[in-house]
């Protein structure tokens, strides 16, 4: 079965008080979910990334072969398929959360909307905002459904990204990854599909069409490209043993616009410090 998600952020004074609105349906039209999100003080960009945690959050328990989401940020979408930078520090935090997830999702695509095709996620945004609290409209699943208590604008915690979410999110913070466990090694393979326009790479070209991580980046590999694989290898490295052979295989694109280099990047496990996948 696939998924298709509606998602909308947005605060009123940017930032200030802010709300996300999530609206996803079964791919033969079923309504799944309709949840209104209060986010406390956020920057629009902030509202918008934390819709589509709320989002992936809600999808990750399901079983499904694929999830479309729909988003009017254009800044959003472009940075998640990596078009665009994340240049800021608290987005970058936000990015990486929604690589993790997205890592559990078999196939997954992402799409820029008019506004106007994006009704339903935007009176949800704007419902948060109003009343102040988060608001389940529907879920189909009967424990998700009710309304929490009122959030605390002034809370100094509540007003920072992560805290706000429920506990999954910090569990899913880059740590270093455990490479110490003789019984289970984690590396990732990072592979070159597409090579950098001419003259597009600041060092020239990359110095291996393929190579593993898992402890460090090899030498030759332009900064613009590391800083587009760092979130989702860091992400593989840190996924849990008994997740870590289901995660899927990614495609990572160089955030410098004149090189548009393209990686592909996958978890090869490790058994006794030997790679599951020939070198």
């Amino acid at each position: 079965m696939g998924i298709i998600i509606h998602v909308d952020g947005g605060s009123r004074g940017n930032p200030g008080p802010a709300g996300a609105g999530v609206s996803i349906r079964s791919d033969t039209g079923e309504l799944v979910h309709e949840g209104a999100y209060f986010l406390n003080t956020q920057t629009n960009n902030g509202a918008e990334y934390l819709a589509l945690i709320r989002a992936l959050q809600r999808v990750e328990q399901r079983r499904t072969d694929r999830v479309d989401i729909f988003s009017d940020s254009e800044l959003l979408v472009r940075q998640i398929t990596g078009e665009y930078r994340v240049k800021s520090p608290k987005l970058a935090k936000l990015f990486e959360q929604v690589q993790f997830l997205l890592l559990k999702t078999p196939k997954w695509s992402i799409r820029h909307i008019r506004r106007e095709e994006n009704c339903r996620a935007d009176e949800l945004a704007n419902l948060a905002m109003d009343r102040g609290r988060d608001v389940i409209v529907y879920d189909d699943d009967p424990a998700a459904s009710g309304e929490t208590p009122p959030a605390s604008p002034d809370s100094e915690e509540a007003s920072d990204n992560e805290p706000n979410l429920a506990g999954h999110l910090a569990s899913t913070d880059m740590k270093p990854p455990i490479v110490g466990d003789s019984e289970f090694v984690r590396s990732a393979r990072v592979t070159l599909v597409r090579a950098p326009k001419s003259g597009g790479c600041p060092v020239g070209a990359c110095a291996q069409d393929s190579f593993s991580v898992e402890r460090s980046l090899p030498e030759g590999l332009c900064l613009h490209a590391a800083h587009a694989l760092l979130p989702t290898i860091l992400a593989i490295l840190n996924t849990a043993p008994g997740e870590f052979d289901a995660v899927p295989t990614m495609t990572v694109r160089c955030m410098r616009p004149e090189c548009a280099a393209t990686f592909q990047v996958s978890p090869i496990r490790g058994v006794n410090g030997e790679s599951g996948v020939p070198t």
